[in-house]
């Protein structure tokens, strides 16, 4: 028996043959290859068992760097994915009365800016200006009054500022425009309506109802207007009785002052109508004056026959009405 001890080499070596008889898919000179294998996060150790498995290059790297690159994966998709939520009722309302505004601003702007344009550009400069409703009021009249109105635009150009140049004119009530673009403009004057004239040497003076003198015109003009006269100069002459003459004239319908011819009158209580038929009408003053007009115009429809033996009608007293 020997006292040297077995070679151990040589035994390693029969145990690695006899290994790879039995598994004949390890190689007995292969290097053996750690596996990890992580235990649950709360445990710190790992257990190592080496095989005969050859490494490869793809596991050359360290298994404990997986979960960090699999965290931090994890972690990068997790700020990369972002869920973009619909908006709320409250945001798309909002959102609507914002583009609202947005469009109304908008408009405004440019109707602004399209105005200023024309109210303050040449574009629309007055160059013709015509007048229509005259009557009293003869053409060169007018004419003096609105020449200055040449060479404004149109936008600058009002009614009440047309009227203010007729202001000092008696006949002219108020006046109203039209445009006739791009430079033309129409001026309508409104004139007061005549109720009767009296004679002034060769011409004949027009007065309102309420005894304004509108205008002076000639006797061949005054045939065109067939206005009740007012006689005597006389009456012209005082105030009072003048005034009742006309308030007279113009408290009449239309259709019973249209057959006036005259007006006259010593005092204001015995006005007088002269009617075109040659009859006359005692008024008397300017009291019951509806009333008057109404009994006069139901004497005035009397059958023929019965009118022709008329030549006077009274109703100074309009209760009780006398035809002479």
């Amino acid at each position: 028996m020997s006292k040297n001890p077995p070679h151990e080499p040589s035994s390693s070596s029969e145990n690695a043959d006899q290994v790879a008889k039995k598994f004949p898919g390890l190689a007995a000179k292969n290097p053996a290859k750690s596996i990890s294998v992580e235990r649950p996060v709360h445990w710190d150790k790992k257990t190592v068992t080496e095989t005969g498995i050859p490494r490869t290059e793809d596991e050359t790297t360290s298994p404990s760097n997986a979960p960090e690159k699999s965290a931090q994966s994890s972690e990068g998709n997790r700020d990369d994915t972002v869920l973009e939520l619909p908006p709320s009722p409250e945001q798309r309302k909002a959102k609507r009365r914002r583009t609202i505004w947005v469009s109304i601003l908008s408009t405004l702007v440019l109707l602004g800016s399209g105005w200023a344009v024309l109210f303050f550009s040449p574009i629309l400069a007055i160059e013709n200006v015509k007048h229509e409703g005259l009557d009293l009021v003869t053409e060169s009249q007018a004419t003096q009054r609105t020449d200055q109105l040449q060479g404004k635009p149109l936008p600058q150009v009002g009614e009440s500022s047309v009227s203010e140049l007729f202001e000092d004119v008696p006949a002219v009530k108020d006046v109203t425009l039209r445009a006739e673009p791009p430079h033309g403009l129409v001026v309508n004057i409104n004139e007061h309506q005549p109720i009767a004239m009296g004679p002034r040497g060769k011409e004949y003076v027009v007065f309102s109802n309420d005894g304004t003198e509108l205008a002076e015109i000639t006797a061949k003009k005054a045939q065109e207007f067939d206005l009740p006269v007012v006689a005597s100069a006389a009456d012209v002459a005082d105030e009072d009785v003048f005034n009742t003459i006309t308030e007279v004239l113009g408290s009449l319908p239309e259709d019973l002052r249209d057959q006036v011819r005259a007006a006259s009158g010593s005092s204001i209580d015995s006005i007088e109508l002269e009617l075109t038929s040659g009859k006359t009408v005692m008024w008397g003053n300017n009291d019951q004056a509806e009333k008057k007009a109404s009994v006069l115009d139901a004497l005035l429809g009397l059958e023929d026959d019965e009118a022709a033996q008329i030549s006077e009608y009274d109703v100074s007293a309009p209760d009780f009405p006398v035809t002479r």
